[in-house]
């Protein structure tokens, strides 16, 4: 028997899209001495910070 529970994904929800990007920064400071994958890593944080706002916009219910 399976009892399926109201688990929102982890792809809704903003706070996992902001610890990313602050994951992701952090990678990029140690990546101190290649100059291309730190510029590379902070894109991708940026791109995470445009997620977490598009999960924000879902959650209150903005779904354009």
């Amino acid at each position: 028997m399976f009892i399926f529970m109201n688990v929102k994904s982890p792809l809704e929800d903003p706070d996992h899209w902001r610890a990313r990007a602050e994951m992701t920064r952090s990678k990029a400071e140690q990546a101190r001495g290649d100059v291309h994958l730190k510029r590379k890593l902070l894109r991708v944080a940026e791109e995470y910070d445009r997620l977490a706002q598009r999960a924000e916009l879902w959650r209150t219910g903005d779904k354009t």
